[in-house]
């Protein structure tokens, strides 16, 4: 069987990609901080990879590692953490093939985030200049990283991942289900997402065509505003009320990370579309329909 090595295999997409890759027949490897009993669980330290693990079997590693962006107040401390939790487990990984499975392909994560952030309307597509902020910052060295690979990786730079089980989704939802829904001002900053569905297609696709490697942006073809956002779940939500939140109080209540919330990007898959990728959510009106089956639910 081919084996896949999967570093970040336990959080929001390693738990949606994992049972997808087993049914392509694929054996996944997950590494893990925790201690788990299933055989397909290799305890690790987050850093790096265990130099007993043999690189026999191996056809691909995929590289999911980081800390939540938007999980709490950017301190300067968590701001090292969302650094030094996609870096150096990357340099590891990265070192690992190098000495241990050479031919093993590497399918890495990044983020749309290597555009910065601004109020400008305009479409990026994977030939658009990086940003300067610390995100595209964080992004251009978590890519550098992972271009060291032994053979030429496919980098996905990831939108917004909407999913039910967990990251933005959930928390988007916390106000309509109180009444009250809301979005950053001034809400015409750009939401580039993509539905979790559409991520585990796209990863297992790249896996299949091993002629794949480059930069890829992994978001749907029709990015919205933050405004557009809240508008559609409304629809999807009886008798909520729809309020901005000032950007004062943003920048009160999260610092540094409100830059992020307050201002985006709308980012084109122009690659993935050039390349015959078919989307099975290309609006976002088709996500929330699985996402919010039921027009009025709560």
């Amino acid at each position: 069987m081919r084996k896949i090595l999967i570093t970040g295999g336990t959080g929001l997409i390693g738990n949606a990609l994992t049972p997808k890759l087993i049914q392509a027949g694929y054996e996944p490897v997950i590494l893990s901080r925790q201690n788990r009993k299933a055989p397909h669980f290799l305890l690790w330290d987050g850093r790096e990879i265990p130099p007993s693990l043999s690189g026999e079997g191996f056809v691909a590693a995929i590289n999911l590692v980081g800390a939540s962006i938007a999980n709490q107040r950017w301190s300067e401390a968590y701001k090292r953490e969302l650094w030094e939790s996609r870096i150096e487990p990357t340099k590891s990984l990265v070192r690992w093939l190098h000495a241990h499975a050479p031919s093993a392909r590497l399918i890495s994560a990044s983020a749309v985030g290597f555009y910065g952030s601004s109020l400008s309307q305009e479409r990026l597509t994977e030939s658009s200049p990086a940003g300067s902020d610390f995100l595209a910052g964080l992004a251009q060295a978590w890519e550098s990283a992972a271009q060291a690979a032994p053979v030429p990786p496919v980098i996905f730079r990831l939108g917004v991942v909407l999913s039910r089980e967990g990251g933005a989704f959930p928390q988007l939802l916390r106000g309509f289900r109180l009444g009250v829904g809301t979005y950053f001002s001034p809400g015409v900053q750009g939401f580039s997402w993509i539905h979790i569905e559409d991520v585990v297609r796209a990863i297992i696709w790249s896996l299949e065509q091993p002629e794949k490697h480059g930069i890829y942006n992994l978001t749907a073809p029709e990015p919205i505003s933050a405004k557009e956002l809240a508008q559609a779940i409304l629809k999807r939500k009886k008798g909520a009320l729809l309020l901005p939140i000032p950007e004062v109080v943003a920048h009160v209540a999260l610092g540094e990370l409100a830059t992020t919330l307050t201002k985006g990007n709308y980012v084109l898959p122009r690659r993935l579309q050039a390349e015959g990728f078919s989307f099975t959510y290309p609006t976002i009106d088709a996500a929330l329909s699985e996402l919010l089956p039921s027009p009025h639910g709560r």
